[in-house]
């Protein structure tokens, strides 16, 4: 169900979306622009450190002050059964932020799963991508040792 909500902008701001829907491709619509950046502007409002950027496959959730998508950073979590003060602390970023995404995901669930999907392309893929890409694999920390303080 949808609801049709009318509004009137300043010619310059809506310049400025015909600009953002073009930039967009996809034949996208200043409409289609307008819903999609209030969406954004509203999920950026009701969770903490999470913020839309452009990237080269078009406009992704990333976390404030990281490099990461959610996506990557959910990814990441499943390597560590979803510690979030293991990988605050080897990640280097603060708690609240991995935290940020873990809510984050638990919203958009089906929206993350589906990125984390379409990016897992495999080694051969990705090696055709990145000619220089070598494979390496990091031991798993012994499970018997202490706890990290």
């Amino acid at each position: 169900m949808s609801q049709i909500l009318s509004l009137r902008v300043p010619d310059q701001m809506a310049e400025r979306l015909e600009r953002f829907a073009r930039r967009q491709g996809n034949g996208m619509t200043r409409t289609k622009a307008s819903v999609l950046l209030l969406e954004e502007a509203l999920r950026e409002t009701e969770f903490a450190h999470v913020e839309y950027r452009d990237s080269a496959v078009g406009r992704q959730p990333y976390l404030k002050g990281t490099g990461l998508t959610v996506w990557e950073l959910i990814m990441i979590a499943r390597g560590y059964t979803f510690d979030a003060e293991r990988i605050a602390q080897d990640y280097q970023i603060p708690l609240e932020v991995v935290q940020a995404a873990f809510h984050f995901y638990e919203a958009y669930r089906e929206e993350i799963d589906q990125a984390i999907d379409d990016n897992n392309i495999g080694y051969e893929a990705m090696k055709r991508l990145l000619p220089s890409l070598k494979l390496f694999s990091v031991p798993k920390e012994d499970a018997a040792a202490e706890p990290r303080a």
